[in-house]
């Protein structure tokens, strides 16, 4: 079944996807193992297209998944930034797995959802930049600002999670909304990095996971391309070769066989040198500059983490929680359990659902009357 054609504003395209009954949610959700977590509502998925002013001043148009839940007016607004992809069509528009799940997750509980496919991604131009805050967090940003011209209703304070890549993501677009003046409900990040140079990168270069060296051939990969570097300023030219045909389209697990699995024999000595002895290299002052630990939030945040997480080490959360916290934000770092780092995503979906609950009824309440439209102003 596909879902009703909307209404929208100058310069968004919104395409019908398909729907997801409430029954088809219901089992989709159990067969990730989570009985306990309701799903009330269908879901209608659209692939939303809106515009944005990349860093270098280009406008480029970008895509990502938005989902409603049928028949009723969302309460609010809720972006879901999504894990690292290395495919442009395992993006959440597609949508892909992450994109159901995750407008099961918060359309199913009557939420708008938006889950943006990120610069370089979906219908976006480029290469991906990965974890290049000014380009990341503008996407996200642009996506939640098409929503609200979408449907006034959804101005509300916006509720921020992600996973992964898409919990660095969460943050820095939360630092872009509240240094532009906006009120963020709160933000719920699983398995995040955030800070890149001092925790991310050496543990990386350790290589204590077979992701590690995938995650470090495309930060260089992306990044290089992003900030004008030749791709053999940080990698070997042997591994600069491979990288390039492998990020012209292989999927992670043809990534991840063809790296090395000690990620160091892929790095230049110039660059192992720099980062060995801490001496100035473009790469390290880029993870530096891109890291969020720094970050001050006025919202209520929460980095859930698993303890057996050995892609993203729990000391991310940790990390962050002290140092926020020791600047008076409200940052609590959550162990979800014994788990490792796709599973962590899993055990931590029902907490947030339920932090987010706490979280609304914790505000003021709206004058009635303010849901008493949907979008388009027709139920559909």
């Amino acid at each position: 079944m596909r879902p009703p054609a909307l209404p929208t504003p100058d310069g968004v395209r919104v395409t019908p996807l398909r729907s997801i009954s409430a029954v088809e949610g219901r089992v989709l959700v159990r067969l990730a193992g989570l009985k306990d977590l309701p799903v009330a509502y269908a879901v209608d998925c659209y692939r939303m297209e809106y515009p944005v002013v990349r860093a270098n001043g280009e406008a480029d148009t970008q895509s990502g998944l938005l989902a409603l839940p049928r028949g009723v007016a969302p309460r609010r607004l809720i972006s879901f930034q999504h894990g690292t992809s290395t495919t442009r069509t395992a993006v959440p528009s597609r949508p892909d797995g992450t994109g159901l799940a995750a407008a099961v997750l918060f359309a199913g509980a009557g939420y708008a959802l938006v889950a943006p496919d990120y610069p370089g991604l979906g219908r976006s131009r480029g290469r991906h930049p990965y974890y290049v805050a000014d380009e990341i967090g503008p996407s996200v940003v642009g996506m939640i600002e098409a929503a609200q011209r979408l449907d006034s209703r959804l101005r509300a304070p916006v509720f921020l999670s992600g996973f992964s890549e898409g919990g660095w993501a969460s943050l820095a677009a939360l630092r872009l909304l509240e240094a532009d003046g906006r009120r963020v409900l709160g933000s719920a990040q699983v398995a995040g990095a955030y800070d890149l140079r001092r925790i991310s990168l050496p543990a990386a270069l350790r290589g204590g996971a077979p992701s590690h060296s995938l995650y470090l051939a495309y930060a260089a990969w992306g990044q290089a391309a992003r900030y004008g570097r030749p791709l053999d300023s940080v990698l070997t030219s042997e591994h600069a070769a491979l990288v390039a045909r492998l990020f012209a389209g292989a999927k992670p697990k043809e990534i991840v066989d063809a790296l090395p699995p000690d990620p160091r024999r892929m790095f230049s000595p110039g660059f192992l040198q720099a980062f060995d002895h801490d001496e100035p290299h473009w790469f390290l002052e880029s993870f530096a500059a891109n890291s969020l630990i720094g970050v001050t939030p006025r919202a209520p945040v929460r980095l859930y983490y698993g303890s057996q997480d050995r892609d993203v080490v729990p000391e991310e959360a940790l990390a962050a929680s002290r140092a926020m916290r020791g600047r008076g934000a409200d940052v609590v770092a959550v162990d979800v359990g014994p788990v490792g780092h796709d599973a962590s995503m899993l055990a931590a979906a029902p907490r947030i659902r339920a932090w987010l609950g706490e979280l609304e009824a914790s505000e003021p309440s709206r004058a009635e009357g303010a849901n008493a439209r949907t979008i388009g102003g027709k139920r559909p």
